[in-house]
């Protein structure tokens, strides 16, 4: 019965990491089994054993042995028999390296609580994208954000993420922030064996941003604040005797007069209007400028804004 022992070579630099799954043709045979060193060195060859595991006890066969052919790892003997107990010293080499890169994709600032695609693939130190050549896994350790798979459910701060052979990038993941102010996210990748040795790492920072809608509600805030006081000013210097439904349409207008400055003030900064322009990331910018828009007041502000009129001669 004739077994094949496959090789699985991931390789890091100059060091390698070789990993080994083993199969039968006839599962009712066994499985072979080897220990590995977790690094070599490129072009020395190194020595580890082969060892046939029968499922049965009352096996006596002999089965013959073919190592897979792996263009970056030169084996000796490639062809062999095993008998249960019996085992084959090989000795391998590996005659190619590349070192594996992590490069993530993601359209940066990304806004809180939004959803972005986030991609990771595998490179050469020139660039060029490489497959891996066995099975691994990534693992992701995310601050102030959040990965998904399918961007639905199951948002989490880590994730262990399975790689088969051959793949070139992992699968594509959601991501989003946690913080619904400004801030700085960091993912932490790590790249390894199914068996846990680390292979490559990186670590991607993430620019977070406010959602509009809060920048907007800061703006409105500030203009609500310099309202507010005008209208405590007022009655604090009040001598007359209002009934309750005047009081309550001045509260009112006192409201109105601070939160549409501010709403106002915010989108002429969106926009960019007046050469107005002020930190999209910083909240306490949207407060003071709606509190500045109020003060000045909504005519002074829509004169400023209304186009001029050609002088006539």
């Amino acid at each position: 019965m004739k077994l094949t022992l496959l090789s699985a070579l991931m390789l890091a630099g100059y060091l390698c990491l070789l990993t080994i799954n083993v199969f039968a043709a006839d599962d009712t045979i066994g499985t072979l089994t080897t220990e590995l060193p977790v690094e070599v060195e490129k072009n020395k060859p190194f020595d580890f054993e082969v060892r046939l595991k029968p499922r049965s006890g009352d096996f006596t066969g002999t089965v013959n042995v073919a190592m897979q052919q792996n263009p970056n790892v030169v084996y000796e003997p490639r062809n062999f028999t095993l008998t249960p107990g019996q085992t084959q010293k090989v000795s391998a080499t590996v005659v190619k390296s590349n070192r594996i890169q992590l490069n993530a994709k993601i359209e940066q600032p990304i806004e809180s609580y939004r959803r972005k695609p986030f991609i990771v693939s595998f490179t050469d130190d020139a660039g060029k994208p490489v497959r891996l050549e066995a099975g691994a896994r990534l693992f992701f350790d995310a601050s102030n954000l959040l990965v998904s798979l399918d961007g639905e459910n199951d948002w989490r701060s880590n994730i262990d993420l399975p790689l088969g052979k051959e793949d070139d990038e992992a699968k594509p993941l959601q991501l989003k922030a946690t913080s619904w102010y400004a801030d700085t996210g960091i993912i932490k990748m790590s790249l390894t064996t199914p068996q846990g040795y680390k292979i490559a790492g990186a670590s991607v920072t993430v620019s977070i941003v406010p959602p509009w809608w809060v920048l907007m509600m800061m703006g409105m805030l500030g203009g609500l604040m310099y309202s507010m006081i005008q209208f405590l000013r007022d009655f604090l210097q009040s001598r007359r005797k209002r009934t309750p439904a005047a009081w309550v349409r001045r509260v009112s207008l006192a409201v109105l007069l601070g939160i549409v400055p501010g709403a106002f003030a915010y989108l002429l900064a969106a926009w960019n209007i007046l050469g107005i322009k002020t930190d999209t990331t910083n909240l306490k910018g949207f407060f003071i400028l709606g509190l500045l828009f109020a003060y000045v007041g909504m005519d002074v502000v829509l004169a400023l804004t209304a186009p001029k009129k050609a002088k006539t001669t």
